[in-house]
This record gives structure tokens, C-alpha cells and sequence, in this order.
């Protein structure tokens, strides 16, 4: 009688924390990924989209998802090799979601309730072609969390979206919006080639608990009024580390009495601050360099080139960490040092021009 007790506790314990456990779905197909959105939202809290690399086209319908405090992570890069998606690519290049100029790309949403120890993530993708006139939507990506979930996006490349909404506008009509109450990632990722009618990359905190984590980002930031936005109402803190930066930043305190606290290591590009109302309380800057070329080697590959004063100009360990692959798959630290920016230098493009 005991065991039969002890067995039923068992099952009944792990029926109670079914909904709990990480629910992996495969998607291949457009259509296969807006299924698992809706998959995704009714089996529970946790769950990790993974996607095959290919072109995921929106075919006139942005990808979106909807689920007050689910926890979601969406990754691409995947293949098959005994099961489907059991293998990774660490790349971003593999896995495109293109908006073909007509529609915004993907918003992801869970707003609503508290979710402790949840995450939205996205990683290993490239958006592209994104197109929006509508307010308040961005027209290549939308991270809108909830209380106590963490943002992360990681590893993605944002290419040639644009937003052209006509006043009156909000504070959320860009290409990249990323809201969120507790610490938001944004690392290793590119942005290039987009336009924003308020601003390109927008990124909104809340709090003083919180910290958001730029590191090894490469940013070409022009055409917007804002060229990225880092606003927060309570004194959030920012950590900027290892970027490659070519346009401004864009501080703003909501409130006067609890400003933004700044950090800022080893920043390389053609960049500088600016804040409309309240300058933001800087505790650390090291290392920054804003009026320099950093070589990139063509107008929309931001490789650094032979000569680039990227190459190992980083802070290896930044506090938040950074990714553990370049946006071409290579280890982030392949010379000692690690690069500023998204791509780290081999030694193959050290002495691409030779040893002179």
C-alpha cells in the first residue's frame, strides 16, 4: 500500500509539472512556424521554437505571438540529423525571416502577468525586408515582456527594414522595439540599413533593479529622429561594451530624479551621446573611441578588414557576458583578445593583405 501510494504521488507530481517542462517544437515551413505560435500557447509556459534553416517568407502576415506571461525562446540554425532540429548551425545568415517589403516581420508579446524565471529570446536569425506604416509597430522586430522575464536577443542580424508611419506617432514606432521590466540582452547582433520613423532601435526599462547588456553589437544607426533610443522611467542600468557604432545614442531619464546609470567600455566607431532633457549619471568610461573608422570591409559587410581597429580591442569577460560565436559561427575569441563589434577577426582575415 505504501508503494502504491508513493506512485501515485509520483504521477501526480509530474502531471502538476508537465505544463512546466520546456516543450521543443520543431518548425521547417512559414506555415509550420505560425502553428507553433499557436502550439506554443496553449500547452503551457515554456516552450523553444526551433527553426531549420531556410527563408521563412510572412506571405502578407506579420509573425506574431500572444501569451500574457509564457515563458519562448525562437532560434534558427537547425538541421536534422537523427531527429528533426537536433543539430545547431551557430550562425545567423541560415535561418532568414523576410517581410518582402511588405509587412512588418515578427512580434512576440507576453505582457499581462507576472512570469519569474521566464525568458523571451530570440537567436540565431536573420530579419530582413521588414515594412510597416502602422503606429506602434516595429517593422522588423517586437520583444514586449512581462514582470520578472528577461529579454534576450542574440546573435541576429536586422537588415534593410523600414518604418514610414505619418505623425502622430508614439515612442514605439520603429524597426526594433524591445520593452521589458526585468534585465534585457541585446548581444552580438547586427543592424544595418534600416529607418525608423521615431527611432531605429528602441529599447525601454523601467526600473533601477534592472540592467540592459549591450555588448559586441555592430550599429549603423542613421535615418531615424532617433537613431537608438535607451530610455528608461526609473534609472535603469546600461552596460555598453564592445561596440562597433557608427550614429548616436540616445539617453533619456523620464524622470528627472532617477536617471539612467551609464556604463561604457571600449566602444569603437564614428558615434556619440546625446540626450534631450537629462544627462545620464556615467560611472564608467574606458576605453571609447568615437571619431575613429572602424574598417569595415565592404558597405553592408561589417566584417572588420585587414587593418580594422576592432580587431582584439574588447573586453574579453564584460559583466552580462557576450556570445560564445561571431555572427559567422567562429569562436568569439580567436586571437586572445576578442574584436569589438559582431564578427570576430580570424587569422585568415588578419593577413588578408599580407604581412606588409
Amino acid at each position: 500500500m505504501g508503494l502504491q501510494r508513493a506512485l501515485l504521488l509520483f504521477v501526480l507530481a509530474w502531471l502538476a509539472c508537465s505544463s512546466c517542462r520546456a516543450e521543443i517544437i520543431c518548425a521547417t515551413t512559414s506555415d509550420e512556424l505560425r502553428q507553433a505560435f499557436v502550439d506554443a500557447t496553449a500547452d503551457g509556459i515554456y516552450d523553444e521554437i526551433r527553426l531549420q534553416e531556410g527563408i521563412y517568407y510572412t506571405g502578407g502576415q506579420l509573425f506574431a505571438f500572444n501569451a500574457p506571461g509564457h515563458h519562448l525562446s525562437i532560434s534558427g540554425g537547425w538541421y536534422n540529423d537523427h531527429d528533426p532540429c537536433d543539430f545547431q548551425h551557430p550562425r545567423a545568415d541560415g535561418t532568414i525571416l523576410d517581410g518582402q517589403n511588405v509587412t512588418a516581420i515578427l512580434s512576440l508579446n507576453t505582457g499581462g502577468s507576472n512570469a519569474p524565471g521566464t525568458a523571451l529570446s530570440v537567436s540565431n536569425l536573420t530579419l530582413r525586408n521588414g515594412a510597416t506604416s502602422t503606429k506602434d509597430e516595429s517593422a522588423a522586430l517586437t520583444l514586449f515582456g512581462t514582470f520578472d522575464q528577461d529579454l534576450r536577443v542574440q546573435n541576429v542580424v536586422v537588415l534593410s527594414s523600414h518604418n514610414t508611419t505619418a505623425p502622430p506617432i508614439t515612442i514605439y514606432t520603429n524597426v526594433v522595439n524591445l520593452a521589458g521590466f526585468a534585465d534585457i540582452y541585446f548581444i552580438n547582433n547586427v543592424f544595418a540599413d534600416c529607418t525608423g520613423t521615431y527611432a531605429n532601435l528602441g529599447i525601454f526599462a523601467q526600473y533601477p533593479t534592472q540592467t540592459v547588456y549591450m555588448h559586441n553589437n555592430t550599429l549603423s544607426l542613421g535615418g531615424a529622429s532617433f537613431n537608438a533610443l535607451l530610455d528608461s522611467a526609473g534609472g535603469t542600468a546600461f552596460r555598453i561594451v564592445n561596440n562597433a557604432i557608427v550614429g548616436e545614442l540616445v539617453t533619456n531619464s523620464r524622470t528627472s530624479n532617477d536617471v539612467i546609470r551609464l556604463w561604457v567600455y571600449d566602444n569603437l566607431g564614428q558615434w556619440d551621446f546625446w540626450n534631450p532633457f537629462t544627462p545620464p549619471a556615467v560611472q564608467a568610461d574606458v576605453g571609447n573611441d568615437g571619431a575613429i573608422d572602424p574598417k569595415f570591409r565592404g558597405a553592408l559587410d561589417f566584417r572588420p578588414a585587414a587593418g580594422s581597429p576592432l580587431a582584439n580591442r574588447g573586453l574579453n569577460t564584460p559583466i552580462g557576458g557576450s556570445s560564445s560565436f561571431d555572427l559567422d559561427g567562429n569562436a568569439r575569441v580567436d586571437l586572445g583578445f576578442i574584436d569589438v563589434g559582431a564578427f570576430e577577426s580570424t587569422r585568415e582575415r588578419i593577413f588578408a593583405s599580407g604581412f606588409n
